[in-house]
């Protein structure tokens, strides 16, 4: 007797939208990710002039792109819901986290620019 439980795959989520607004909107944050993925990589090649400082930027982005990774499914079955109930709300927590996030490694750029 097998006693090993298989996780049954579950069935995809239907909604009406002939132009799959969930899906676009999915494929935007994937994008976002790999954004903030590229502003980590360009902030590695700080660590030599700048030092250690140029790590908190590092993990700010890091950190931020964790949290979108983690929230995409979510967000996806959220929002695919909310088109078979003609009401869909705003993700309005992660676009202020997200626009706090590109606020402040402006403002890191900034002071390491002026004071570089």
């Amino acid at each position: 007797m097998n006693r090993h439980r298989h996780p049954v795959p579950s069935a995809p989520l239907r909604h009406d939208d002939p132009g799959l607004q969930p899906e676009r909107t999915l494929l935007a944050w994937r994008r976002t990710l790999l954004t903030l993925i590229g502003v980590c990589i360009l902030f590695l090649r700080w660590i030599p002039p700048f030092g250690l400082m140029a790590l908190l930027p590092v993990i700010l982005s890091l950190i931020a792109g964790i949290l979108i990774q983690i929230g995409l499914n979510a967000r996806y079955r959220k929002s695919a819901r909310g088109m078979t109930q003609e009401r869909v709300a705003p993700p309005l927590r992660e676009v202020v986290m997200l626009g706090c996030t590109v606020m402040l490694l402006s403002v890191v750029g900034v002071i390491a620019v002026v004071s570089g």
